[in-house]
């Protein structure tokens, strides 16, 4: 297991012409955020990558895609090493917020956190597995999620699957939204 497992990631911003002088904004176990620029009107953010399956998640050919997920404009690559060993990438993606304690996006995102923490504990005896398992749950049980919160749940269990990431629907971070109320599925997946 990497060091510092669970933690936020220690490691100071890269150097980097695109990142120097940039505010940071948020920092995860494998991710630092940095404030990006306003495009056509769209905020934009520097995601800085240190997992190969986050990577992975923006980047892929098959990765994810549809209103639920990110929308990535540019893949910068590498600058660096992280303390864990893995190269940092650097990814242009739209800026997203947190959730607020009200309004259709909360709603529905407390409603899958809640679902999948419940199936979670339910098939808990499957230990690593459990999580993949509480997703496919959600995607085979009928919930009244909408069309495409349901096509991304399908879309999300399958790139856990083809990458070997166990997904998070639990975390705070991991589900935020657009500035039009829109849920994004954020950073719902981790490394094994």
């Amino acid at each position: 297991m990497p060091p510092n497992c669970g933690e936020l990631l220690p490691d100071p911003v890269p150097v980097h012409p695109l990142l120097d002088g940039r505010t940071e904004i948020g920092r995860g176990e494998s991710t630092i955020v940095l404030d990006g620029d306003v495009v056509d009107g769209v905020a934009h953010v520097f995601k800085i990558l240190s997992s190969p399956t986050d990577y992975a998640y923006y980047t892929a050919p098959d990765r994810p895609t549809g209103k639920h997920f990110p929308v990535v404009y540019a893949d910068h690559g590498v600058v660096g090493r992280s303390s864990r060993g893995f190269p940092f990438h650097i990814v242009e993606v739209e800026k997203l917020y947190p959730l607020p304690g009200s309004g259709d996006a909360a709603e529905v995102a407390t409603k899958l956190s809640t679902s999948y923490f419940d199936a979670c504990l339910m098939w808990r005896n499957l230990a690593q597995d459990m999580g993949r398992i509480a997703l496919h749950h959600l995607v085979v049980t009928p919930m009244g999620w909408s069309e495409t919160v349901q096509q991304s749940l399908k879309a999300l269990e399958v790139f856990s699957t083809e990458y070997g990431a166990l997904p998070d629907l639990i975390k705070a971070d991991n589900l935020m939204m657009r500035k039009d109320g829109t849920l994004v599925f954020s950073d719902p997946v981790f490394m094994e």
